[in-house]
């Protein structure tokens, strides 16, 4: 992290008033600060690499197509991994991919090219089993109704699972069961009868399930209620409700 009292700092982590903030309250700036962004896209080149990710993350979010380049840059590289960037509070793992992840997000949200949104979305789905991803670019993409990624999100569920990563594969079921319903409850069906693992599986097929109304839903997601991981049971009165709702 850049000096307190240096201008990196301040383009990076302090609102319109100076205020610090942190990097994920200026990523939702409304509207953007314009005047910063000549200063953060020449910081995209910086010799200090964590300051050219940081000022990717922001820039991204506030939809500039010259952060997308930068973005796509370190996925196509996949050099920035294990670099201790974003590592996870329990973990330790690099979660950096799906920081990357969650600023495609973001850039949508900014009115960003849906073109370049789907090209992004598929390089990271293409590096995904190889990775760690906690949960946000399953936000991503359950927040886009991106079709087209459907075969994508199946190779990665499938290769993550090859590679006995079953949590992160299930992370996916819902945003496939959302896409396309019928591939979604069949892909389930890998997951079910998995030996229990932590964190739980269960809980993304729970959530998964409520994206396919149907008598087996109904009987798994009772189940599910009973479960004594309390992820999972929470979840699985989540879907229930969902489904009650739309009754």
């Amino acid at each position: 992290m850049p000096p307190i009292n240096s201008e990196e700092y301040r383009l990076l982590y302090t609102d319109e008033y100076g205020e610090d903030v942190g990097l994920d309250e200026v990523q939702l700036l409304d509207p953007p600060l314009e005047e910063r962004v000549p200063a953060l896209s020449k910081m995209l080149n910086s010799s200090d690499p964590y300051l050219s990710y940081q000022s990717t993350l922001v820039l991204a979010a506030w939809g500039k197509d010259i952060a997308l380049d930068k973005l796509e840059e370190y996925i196509n590289k996949e050099d920035i991994s294990n670099k201790g960037f974003s590592p996870n509070r329990i973990t330790g793992e690099d979660n950096v991919y799906d920081e990357l992840s969650y600023a495609v997000h973001l850039y949508g949200l900014s009115e960003g090219n849906k073109e370049r949104m789907l090209k992004a979305f598929k390089k990271i789905l293409a590096i995904y089993p190889d990775y760690y991803f906690e949960s946000k670019l399953k936000l991503g993409l359950l927040s886009n109704d991106f079709v087209e990624l459907i075969p994508f999100i199946e190779k990665a569920i499938n290769n993550t699972l090859s590679l006995g990563k079953t949590y992160q594969a299930s992370q996916l079921l819902p945003v496939l069961t959302k896409l396309d319903p019928d591939k979604g409850w069949q892909t389930i069906q890998q997951f079910t009868n998995l030996p229990a693992s932590t964190p739980n599986p269960k809980a993304n097929i729970a959530e998964a399930l409520k994206y396919y109304p149907s008598e087996e839903s109904l009987e798994l997601l009772n189940t599910y209620t009973k479960n004594q991981d309390p992820a999972v049971a929470l979840e699985a009165e989540q879907s229930l409700k969902y489904f009650t709702d739309r009754i």
